[in-house]
C-alpha cells in the first residue's frame, strides 16, 4: 500500500463528517454509498489505489489498464466526507492498510464523526427488520438513544471495512457510529435496508430532506426479479424438471 493520493485540499467551513463504507452482504452499504453520491454534489479529492485489476483488457491488439481506486469525495456545503470503493478488502492485511489509510484521512481535516453502515443477518424466528447502531465510544449512546435510535444491545462481530473501520478509529480518539440494517438473503440486493439505514444517518445529520424514493424502484425491480424466479422454481419443481444450474 502506497498511501493515499491527495489531488487537493477542500476547505470546509467547519469539522467534516465522514461517511465510510464499502459493498457487504445484500451490497447494502454499496447501496447507501451510491444514493449518497448521487444525491449530494461532491468532488473527488484523494484516492487510495487497489492492487486490482489483476488483468488488462485489449481490443484489436491494443492493450487497456486502468487501476482500481478507493475514493474520497467531499461537499463542503454539508461538510461532508464520503469514502467508497467497488469492494471490501479479504486480505486482513490490505483491510487494515485501508483502515488506517481512512483514519488518516479523518485526522487531516479533523473529522468529528466517522460513520459507516452495513447489513445483518435477521434472526430466523423474526418478521421485521430492525435498525440499529453500534459505537465505539460510551458517550454516543446517550444522544443516540435521544433521538430514539435503537442501540446494539448483543454480543457479536462486525465483520469487514464496515465494522473495523470502527476500532481503528476508536484507537485514534475518533468518534465513530455504525448503523446496521437486517436483511434475510445475504446473496440479493437489498434496497429497502439500505434506505432505512439512510433515514437513521439522514437524521442523524441533519438531512432529511435528501430524497430516498429511487431506492423505492430498485426495491420494486428485486420483488419482480424474485416473483419471476419464484414462478419458474414452481414450474420446474411441479414438473419435476431439472433445476437450472
Amino acid at each position: 500500500m502506497e498511501g493515499t493520493k491527495i489531488h487537493y485540499k477542500p476547505s470546509f467551513k467547519k469539522n467534516p463528517d465522514i461517511i465510510a463504507a464499502l459493498p457487504d452482504m445484500g451490497n447494502v452499504a454499496g447501496l447507501c454509498q451510491k444514493l449518497l453520491l448521487d444525491k449530494i454534489e461532491t468532488k473527488l479529492f484523494a484516492e487510495i489505489f487497489a492492487f486490482w485489476p489483476n488483468f488488462v483488457t485489449y481490443k484489436n491488439g491494443l492493450i487497456n489498464y486502468t487501476q482500481s481506486s478507493y475514493k474520497f469525495y467531499a461537499n463542503t456545503k454539508y461538510n461532508i466526507i464520503i469514502f467508497t470503493g467497488d469492494f471490501n478488502p479479504s486480505d486482513p492485511r490490505r483491510l487494515y492498510e485501508i483502515c488506517y489509510e481512512v483514519v488518516k484521512i479523518a485526522k487531516l481535516f479533523n473529522v468529528k464523526t466517522l460513520y459507516s453502515f452495513g447489513a445483518s443477518l435477521k434472526p430466523v424466528n423474526t418478521i421485521e427488520k430492525v435498525v440499529y447502531v453500534a459505537v465505539n465510544k460510551i458517550n454516543l449512546i446517550k444522544s443516540l438513544e435521544n433521538q430514539k435510535i435503537q442501540v446494539l444491545d448483543d454480543v457479536g462481530q462486525i465483520t469487514g471495512f464496515n465494522g473495523l473501520i470502527l476500532g481503528i478509529a476508536q484507537e485514534h480518539n475518533l468518534d465513530g457510529i455504525c448503523i446496521l440494517g437486517e436483511i434475510d438473503n445475504p446473496n440479493v440486493i437489498q434496497p429497502k435496508t439500505a434506505q432505512e439505514i439512510l433515514k437513521v444517518l439522514l437524521r442523524i445529520l441533519n438531512l432529511s430532506f435528501i430524497d430516498l424514493s429511487d431506492l423505492d424502484e430498485e426495491e420494486k425491480r428485486k420483488k419482480f426479479m424474485e416473483q419471476q424466479m419464484n414462478y419458474f422454481s414452481n414450474i420446474i419443481r411441479e414438473n419435476n424438471l431439472p433445476g437450472i444450474k
